[in-house]
């Protein structure tokens, strides 16, 4: 059994290579990685624990990362929301195995040019309805971003309102918050006609509904630039984001940009906490989990937008358990990573800004903290991947608490 140390370099350094940088030409190799990286996949699905194995040999074995020692597989768990996958290296040809979200890795193949999702599958096998499912759901969530909790609605209308499940009543919405780290979202329904609505995480909603065939994410936004219009007071805010790091007080940012080399610097730091705190480090192994894994994996781009928010209340809720002894630094660490910038991706040629976590966070020591944008991003464009591109004034473009005012593109 490898050592936590050992664990953490392992996973970091795996997805620290596949974050690459985030806007590329593609190069001769790019499209043969992403059809390798499917492969491999495929052959992943096929994978069981008894598959004989060459001694150092990786591979996925139901969702787990897998290696071999004495010819037989051991597996180690990813943390929750991720699942075991090859994806495709940017920089050079090959491939890493790694744990990521589904919508992210499918993101990462497609963006190699090469079709059929995570393991290339046929998309004919797609019952007739399934296209227009995801479709119904991508309408769904757009009017969902109209409505507010004074909007009329009639009795017996489910709806989401604000990231939270709403019900009319007596011509009203009344709304129900979501477990922390999910939103409210109308997904679309696999084996009949039809949509539900519920709480997910906007990653895995997302990877939902591009499994149907629909493109354009949650909402049906492209993530064409052009089709989403930054209001015109953020032009000349273009190169002032950080003003919103420097609102909130608390613990500077460990760093200002994120990059491969920063990354491990900032997870270490909270291991090296976690381990000398004299709390149980064994049950969940939060001193690996919050911080190369999970830690990570919330401040890439296409995490959901309260995957950082929750992992930081994660580790303030360790910092409180019983046999603590350093408290204060741990909850201090911590805010510090709640500060921190999440990767920035091109699409399109624009680098929107990473929208905001809608809800409150659990513990008071977060209260009126958000994560800095990195210098560069456009202020009046948000999104992801996973999203799409919306302008500044939407949900998600302003921190939690908040007001977003597009005639000055400021939040108040």
């Amino acid at each position: 059994m490898p050592s936590s140390n050992a664990v953490l370099a392992t996973l970091s350094f795996a997805l620290l290579v596949a974050a690459g940088p985030s806007h590329w030409e593609r190069a001769s190799f790019t499209l043969q990685n992403g059809l390798d990286a499917q492969s491999l996949n495929a052959k992943f699905a096929t994978l069981s624990a008894s598959t004989p194995c060459t001694s150092g040999e990786n591979a996925c074995i139901d969702g787990a990362f897998a290696q071999c020692s004495n010819g037989q597989f051991v597996t180690f768990p990813c943390a929750g929301g991720l699942t075991c996958v090859a994806l495709p290296l940017v920089n050079s040809p090959g491939t890493s195995i790694t744990c990521d979200t589904e919508a992210d890795a499918a993101t990462r193949i497609a963006n190699t040019g090469a079709s059929g999702g995570i393991s290339g599958r046929s998309l004919e096998s797609r019952a007739s309805f399934t296209l227009q499912n995801g479709q119904d759901a991508q309408a769904l969530n757009a009017k969902f971003q109209t409505l507010s909790a004074s909007s009329p609605c009639t009795p017996g209308e489910n709806a989401c309102v604000g990231g939270q499940f709403a019900q009319c009543v007596n011509g009203q919405f009344l709304s129900t918050p979501c477990a922390g780290g999910l939103q409210c979202v109308a997904l679309p329904l696999v084996n009949s006609p039809g949509t539900s609505i519920t709480c997910d995480t906007t990653a895995d909603a997302a990877a939902r509904i591009a499994a149907t065939g629909a493109t354009g994410g949650l909402s049906g936004r492209s993530l064409e630039a052009r089709d989403a219009v930054a209001p015109p007071a953020c032009a000349a805010k273009a190169t002032k984001r950080s003003e919103f790091s420097k609102r909130f007080d608390g613990v500077p940012s460990i760093a200002k940009r994120i990059a491969q080399t920063d990354l491990p610097a900032l997870a270490q730091s909270w291991q090296n906490l976690c381990i000398v705190s004299g709390g149980d480090i064994t049950t969940n192994t939060p001193c690996v989990t919050l911080a190369g894994v999970n830690g990570i994996n919330a401040l890439l781009a296409n995490a959901d937008p309260c995957a950082q928010q929750v992992n930081a209340d994660a580790m303030i809720d360790f910092a409180k358990s019983a046999g603590i002894t350093n408290k204060q630094a741990l909850i201090d660490n911590a805010i510090t990573y709640a500060k921190h910038p999440r990767n920035a991706l091109n699409i399109n040629g624009v680098t929107p800004s990473t929208p905001f976590c809608a809800q409150a966070p659990k513990n008071a020591e977060l209260k009126g903290i958000a994560h800095a944008q990195l210098a560069g991003v456009n202020p009046g464009l948000f999104g992801s991947p996973a999203l799409g591109i919306f302008p500044f004034g939407q949900a998600g473009t302003c921190p939690f608490g908040t007001t977003p005012d597009v005639s000055t593109c400021t939040c108040n």
